[in-house]
């Protein structure tokens, strides 16, 4: 066998690991770790890898996601984290990078794109069902929240998927039936069943989204209306739903900086310490992986505690390398929203509500740190971004 076919299929044994990643995306992160490795080192093997300069030069969206991931690099050379924990943290950021190779795997590649997108909704639905049985009782479990993943986790995708099946029973893609059911099982399992506050937040914010994206401007406020009426009944039926957003109103209203122990009340006293540490250094921040480290001397003697991550995004990035970092990130998030615009439906309103689901979800928690909201981000925008454009299909 000569070199260019031992090439040519290694590049197809990662090409259908990127595709069996967005399987594993929303219910293991082991075998999406191993999968998506497993691509990496395709990636090089078959030399796809060598497109990457390319890429750079001609994909505004890779040029800013391999920006961001060179100065996470480079931040891993400042500030107070030690050089294993600074590592530890550009790791979790490899998803920049994956984005970028998902690019480089998926182009020219429409029907693969869509095999990976069905792979990711068969992801979805297969989580839905082990959080049923797990409800039930079929399956033994013994995570909070009926799920094989961290409920924060579960309750996202549970919105994504909900998302997922109203946009295209609203497209009239066909099997209206399957996502009518798939529609209703993840909706309840989210506000019924699942303890997750983020993912409620980021369904009600998709929900908005959805109204804004397929009625006119006379039926909007009507849109808006239903969805106050549906979000309301999901309220007072829901104990779950209640309960949770009850909760969250309690742990603002009893926050005592330094002091409380809640949920929220954490959250905002790491929110307050990440802002202190960006004015420190507002540029390029106080070095990849330094949050822990430079946030040390502001607890002590506090009851605050530790932690790796603020559960904001924004604020970890701004720690971590400044407003030049921030502002990378957005603009990657900004520039797939604009992409978006050039796609056909309803891929262009799954785009949007990716965007708006990461963007809302990273206000709460650090989604790109995190694994499975990583993943999730760079590889399934990436392939929704390899669909062809509407110019693509006019000339067809």
């Amino acid at each position: 066998m000569n070199t260019a076919k031992v090439t040519k299929r290694i590049e197809i044994v990662g090409l259908y690991s990127v595709i069996a990643s967005c399987f594993f995306i929303p219910f293991s992160s082991s075998l999406m770790g191993a999968t998506t490795i497993l691509a990496l080192i395709c990636w090089v093997l078959s030399g796809k890898i060598a497109e990457f300069p390319r890429l750079i030069c001609s994909n505004k969206l890779v040029f800013l996601a391999t920006a961001l991931f060179t100065l996470l690099i480079f931040g891993v050379f400042y500030g107070p984290a030690e050089t294993v924990e600074a590592l530890s943290s550009l790791k979790k950021y490899r998803e920049l990078l994956l984005f970028s190779m998902t690019i480089s795997y998926l182009g020219g590649r429409e029907n693969k794109a869509v095999l990976a997108e069905k792979c990711f909704i068969a992801g979805l639905i297969l989580l839905l069902s082990i959080s049923y049985a797990m409800y039930f009782g079929i399956i033994p479990t013994e995570k909070y929240g009926y799920s094989t993943v961290y409920h924060i986790t579960h309750s996202f995708f549970m919105a994504i998927l909900s998302f997922w099946a109203l946009q295209r029973l609203i497209a009239w893609t066909g099997f209206r039936l399957f996502w009518f059911l798939v529609l209703i099982t993840a909706s309840i399992n989210l506000f019924y069943i699942a303890p997750g506050r983020t993912g409620m937040l980021v369904s009600i914010a998709l929900i908005l989204l959805t109204v804004f994206q397929h009625l006119s401007l006379k039926k909007y406020i009507l849109g808006l209306l239903l969805c106050t009426i549906v979000i309301g009944a999901a309220f007072f039926t829901s104990q779950n739903f209640s309960t949770r957003m009850s909760e969250a109103v309690d742990e603002i209203q009893n926050y005592q900086p330094g002091s409380s122990r809640t949920s929220l009340g954490m959250r905002f006293d790491w929110w307050h310490n990440c802002i202190t540490l960006i004015k420190e250094k507002p540029l390029l921040g106080h070095g990849t992986g330094s949050f822990e480290s430079a946030q040390r001397p502001l607890i002590k003697g506090t009851q605050t505690m530790k932690s790796d991550n603020p559960h904001n995004e924004y604020l970890l990035i701004g720690v971590q390398v400044g407003l030049v970092g921030v502002g990378l990130y957005l603009a990657l998030l900004g520039g797939i929203f604009i992409a978006s615009y050039n796609k056909q439906k309803p891929i262009n309103f799954l785009l949007q509500g990716l965007i708006v689901a990461m963007s809302c979800g990273c206000l709460m928690n650090s989604f790109l740190f995190d694994s499975h909201q990583g993943h999730f981000f760079a590889i399934i925008s990436a392939v929704l971004l390899s669909t062809q454009t509407k110019s693509q299909t006019h000339r067809r």
